[in-house]
């Protein structure tokens, strides 16, 4: 950030719209993250879960983990 005035909170504008949307989204994805924690502990779970094809970074990140742990 540049300090530039007119930008965010030093323009003084009112952001508070901006901070109940980030509230409000937040609140729900803390909610459902809490929601899926319960089945975590399935023996589906033993091997990472499952993920669909469009979540290959994750596994990729799973297994770099992994590597990690194991030494």
């Amino acid at each position: 950030m540049d300090g530039s005035p007119g930008v965010g909170v030093a323009s003084g504008a009112d952001l508070s719209l901006s901070v109940e949307l980030f509230h409000r989204f937040n609140e729900q994805d803390f909610a459902a993250c809490e929601r899926t924690q319960p089945g975590m502990s399935s023996r589906a779970y033993r091997a990472g879960g499952v993920l669909v094809p469009s979540e290959h970074h994750i596994s990729i990140f799973h297994q770099w983990v992994n590597q990690r742990l194991r030494g």
